[in-house]
């Protein structure tokens, strides 16, 4: 079933959110922020093995103190997008990201692993702030053409956490080359991410402070909206829960079979850079077939490629990986998308929901499996697990419109 745009949410949507055309150079801005934030996010999942025989930890503290990052990394972004929304303060941007910087790159000197942990929430506040603020950014930029302007945006951050799949491993390697301890290499990127961030300070758009009239309301600016935000974000759940268990354990199922730390890094660079690519595809295709035929087809598509990822030899887990995470991830801007279209008023808390309370929802996922390994004594059996949430997501993607639907009266 289509849906065409009523006239009042097309008059709230170019008064607030639409410009006349696409803006480049702020949606830019916006995409290199992100590439730089989910770096950050990215640090310690390829190294998932050195901390794990740091501290001497087992699956089940992995996949804990995943959960734990993610709940501090996503559960803050719908308080920090409503402060946004209702009072769009200066300079977010700059300040999270240096937050996040500052004390992710200090991690490997935190004594033992509970001030790890401390050190590691602490950052991902810092990613937690910048999402909203960025997100709403980037859906204003993009104009009319919102799916495709977000999956760039998210393409961005998919780009930089891959790359993180790699420099995380080769500055911790580096710093074991000098005589440093372990993970102590990470603080080599603190410099570069300090001069992004002022870069970013300088180009990246500030919004009008609004109007009392104009400051998102719960009542008013979401909560009429979620009957048709529950399926929407249903299928995000689903889809980010596979996600995360992946990005989490594949590169520790490497590390079992004797995969170097740059090879571990590798697999989980194949994975994120495959959802980078089909985020952009994804976000044409959804301009030309529609967003629910993308998000159904592309749930369907991915858990076999997943599957075989399991048992393949590691060029064929690299392929297998990216295939997968393309057509897992194809669909992921374009649910974003939609989300903003129902809440044109509260942007930035539309990208905190998708962006951020989605994953941490889906942060559970890691520790359940954490547990089946541990339980079961098979990574393998434990990761096979999630590739029925994708098929579950489908189902209710069912449900989904295929165009932008009428904001309610």
């Amino acid at each position: 079933m289509s849906f065409i745009p009523s006239r009042r949410y097309m008059a709230i949507t170019r008064s607030r959110v639409l410009p006349e055309s696409f803006q480049t150079g702020a949606l830019l801005a916006c995409t290199v922020g992100h590439a730089i934030g989910d770096a950050f996010a990215n640090f310690v999942p390829p190294l998932m093995y050195t901390v794990r025989q740091l501290f001497g930890l087992s699956d089940h503290h992995l996949g804990l103190i995943t959960l734990l990052f993610s709940v501090t990394t996503n559960f803050g972004q719908p308080v920090f997008g409503y402060v946004v929304d209702r009072w769009q303060p200066k300079h977010t941007i700059p300040v999270a990201l240096l937050l996040a910087a500052v004390f992710m790159c200090s991690l490997g000197f935190a004594p033992n692993v509970y001030v790890f942990v401390v050190c590691l929430m602490i950052a991902g506040w810092g990613i937690a702030l910048f999402h909203p603020r960025g997100g709403a950014l980037a859906a204003e930029a993009s104009g009319s053409r919102r799916a495709l302007g977000m999956s760039i945006f998210g393409a961005g951050g998919a780009i930089g956490y891959a790359l993180a799949s790699l420099v995380a491993p080769a500055l911790h390697t580096w710093g074991l080359n000098l005589g440093m301890e372990p993970l102590q290499g990470l603080i080599f990127a603190l410099p570069a991410g300090v001069v992004a961030v002022l870069l970013l300070a300088r180009f990246t758009p500030h919004a009008p402070r609004p109007s009392s009239a104009e400051r998102f309301r719960l009542r008013r600016d979401l909560l009429p909206y979620m009957p048709q935000l529950l399926p929407l974000f249903a299928v995000m759940v689903l889809r980010s829960g596979t996600v995360t268990a992946f990005a989490t354990f594949y590169q520790v199922l490497q590390g079992e079979r004797g995969a170097s730390a740059m090879s571990q890094g590798g697999v989980l660079f194949a994975f994120v850079a495959g959802g980078a690519v089909g985020g952009i595809v994804g976000g044409h295709l959804s301009d030309i077939w529609g967003r629910r035929c993308v998000t159904v087809v592309s749930l369907l598509l991915s858990p076999a490629f997943l599957w075989y990822a399991l048992t393949a030899s590691y060029w064929g887990a690299v392929v297998m990986l990216f295939v997968g995470g393309f057509t897992l991830r194809g669909a992921e801007s374009v649910n974003i998308a939609q989300t903003q279209d129902l809440l044109p008023r509260g942007m930035s808390t539309a990208s905190a929901i998708s962006m951020g309370f989605v994953w941490g929802v889906a942060g559970v996922v890691p520790w359940l499996v954490g547990l089946v390994s541990d339980h079961t004594g098979s990574l393998t059996l434990a990761l096979s697990l999630p590739l029925l949430l994708p098929v579950a997501a489908a189902v209710v993607a069912l449900r989904l419109p295929t165009r932008p639907a009428p904001i309610p009266a």
